[in-house]
């Protein structure tokens, strides 16, 4: 059993002498390999979304996974209003989408990317995984919102190759 202090509940300091440079941490969160996704919501009736990399399982009782995104991003506003999100893992064979919807302007980011409605949330085609969620809690942390989601969908594609973030590249994962 692990006691919570209250030193362990503190938020993150903005950075002080006894933190490590932003930096050197930048450079060793480059050796954590990460799944891409993109995590998705509606605008109304218009998907939005964003490239995604801290994302993970927080609990199979409920099932339920976070994401952290900017706080001033407009896909954490388009969540916030629907309610609903989804993480969509990508595959390999579409790691060009990572760039886009990490780069181009927000509206543009789904011209011609096929995806699927599913419980209130975009889902993309030929997604590795992709989960559908109801936000439960936001968590305000820094600069950050961690969103937390209970998954009422999931869909796998057991034989995709997912996208993988290591050392400042993409790659995939060897077999």
């Amino acid at each position: 059993m692990t006691a919570i202090t209250e030193e362990a509940r503190a938020l993150p300091s903005s950075g002080s002498a006894d933190t490590v440079a932003p930096e050197a941490f930048r450079e060793a969160m480059t050796r954590f390999a990460s799944s891409v996704t993109v995590v998705t919501a509606y605008d109304g009736a218009v998907p939005v979304g964003c490239t995604a990399t801290a994302v993970f399982s927080l609990t199979d009782r409920p099932p339920a996974l976070l994401v952290s995104l900017a706080t001033g991003s407009t896909t954490l506003g388009n969540i916030r209003a629907a309610g609903r999100f989804a993480v969509n893992v990508l595959p390999w064979r579409l790691r060009g989408l990572a760039e886009r919807f990490a780069v181009l302007p927000s509206a543009q980011r789904f011209e011609g990317v096929p995806h699927t409605a599913r419980f209130g949330a975009p889902l993309l085609d030929g997604a590795v995984a992709a989960m559908a969620c109801r936000v439960t809690q936001y968590v305000p942390l820094a600069d950050h919102t961690l969103v937390i989601g209970e998954v009422v969908h999931a869909e796998t594609d057991q034989d995709g190759q997912p996208l993988v973030h290591f050392a400042r590249r993409q790659t995939r994962p060897e077999a």
